[in-house]
């Protein structure tokens, strides 16, 4: 997750030299319609990874709660089996 953060941090600054006319080969190279600067896709491009990581991340969380929450309720479960013997 770093590296996304990192190189969505390099291409943002990138985007500001571009954006103040330090970096004008940026500006001129478009693509096809968009009509978008390349710097423009790459920062959507990184911002989607990071969501999509991040969401995969938080999905991955949940299946290790509900697999714990199932264990404890299994054991649960076999407690009050042996209670009733």
């Amino acid at each position: 997750m770093i590296w996304w953060i990192l190189v969505l941090a390099v291409i943002t600054f990138l985007s500001y030299l571009s954006d103040v006319d330090a970096l004008r080969f940026v500006q001129e190279v478009r693509v096809p319609g968009l009509n978008a600067s390349i710097l423009s896709v790459f920062l959507l491009f990184c911002m989607i990874g990071a969501l999509a990581r991040l969401l995969h991340k938080v999905k991955e969380g949940e299946k290790e709660t509900l697999a714990q929450k199932i264990m404890e309720l299994e054991s649960k479960m076999k407690d009050l089996q042996e209670e009733e013997k």
